[in-house]
């Protein structure tokens, strides 16, 4: 079963994604909200692929404890959608493409809160990888 279920939203498109806990805390339900404790995850940079940038994100998941490894499947309920009636859903492969064709992963800063410790999450970053 999926950890968390929502939409990866990229400018003006929003991607239903459930995302399947591989590594490390499954309880994510709670980090993983918007603002407004909506499951809406928001990508607001591109972390080029460089190996500079590769080595810094490989330090960072090489400590467990702070780290959690996540797959990535498309949706196929209704994705959440932000108010914003001029966000459209598409599908999760067109996001895979875009990143892909970018060579560089979704930045994703996470405004929620951890469910066990009741700790802020802010400052806590959430990167999509494409395959």
């Amino acid at each position: 079963t999926a950890s968390w279920q929502g939409s990866l939203i990229l400018k003006n498109s929003a991607f239903g994604t459930k995302l399947h806990t591989l590594e490390g805390s499954s309880d994510l339900a709670d980090l993983l909200q918007d603002e407004n404790n909506r499951p809406l995850l928001r990508i607001t940079q591109r972390l080029r692929l460089d190996q500079s940038r590769l080595d810094d994100v490989s330090r960072r998941i090489s400590a467990p404890a702070t780290a959690t490894i996540l797959l990535s499947l498309p949706n196929t309920a209704a994705p959440a959608l932000p108010d914003d009636t001029s966000v459209q859903s598409r599908p999760l492969r067109n996001l895979v493409a875009y990143l892909k064709q970018k060579e560089a992963a979704g930045v994703i800063t996470l405004a929620g809160r951890d469910g066990a410790s009741g700790a802020s999450a802010v400052g806590s970053v959430l990167y999509a990888f494409p395959p």
